[in-house]
């Protein structure tokens, strides 16, 4: 699964507490959506992702930033303080992602896919405007969850 669109510049998010705050300077694909048991568990529901080059992280504010191994493929980081998941990183890969919802502005990005499709659970309909896919085809997509 391509993910187009990807925008250049700079983005600013962070925490709802504040501890943390990021920028995120150079290219941000457009978000996808993970709809595996793992990302429902983790957030509660479906969670999105937004893939980004992992040099192009600059923490402003990192006091409450923590990061837990999921285990040896992915690392989620969150807030300490508040609980906000913010970032989720393969542990070998060039690329990571950032929650959109902690962005401060998404008003540029459009939500380009849905993956795991087949993991989702019962209780919700799947977005038929959004494109669907059973897995993810690409091991370094950023919002493919750990499924082992």
């Amino acid at each position: 699964m391509t993910v187009p669109n990807s925008k250049s510049g700079k983005h600013q998010g962070g925490c709802h507490c504040g501890k943390v705050r990021f920028e995120i300077r150079g290219q941000l694909d457009n978000p996808v959506m993970c709809h595996c048991n793992l990302c429902r568990k983790l957030h509660g529901h479906v969670s999105a992702y937004a893939r980004f080059n992992r040099k192009d992280l600059h923490l402003i504010e990192e006091d409450g930033l923590r990061w837990y191994r999921m285990s040896g493929k992915t690392d989620r980081g969150f807030c300490k303080l508040c609980g906000t998941g913010l970032f989720w990183r393969p542990v070998r890969s060039r690329s990571m992602a950032v929650m959109p919802s902690t962005l401060d502005d998404t008003s540029q990005l459009t939500m380009s896919g849905q993956i795991f499709c087949a993991d989702k659970g019962n209780y919700y309909p799947l977005d038929p405007a959004i494109p669907q896919h059973d897995q993810s085809d690409n091991a370094d997509n950023a919002a493919v969850a750990d499924q082992s």
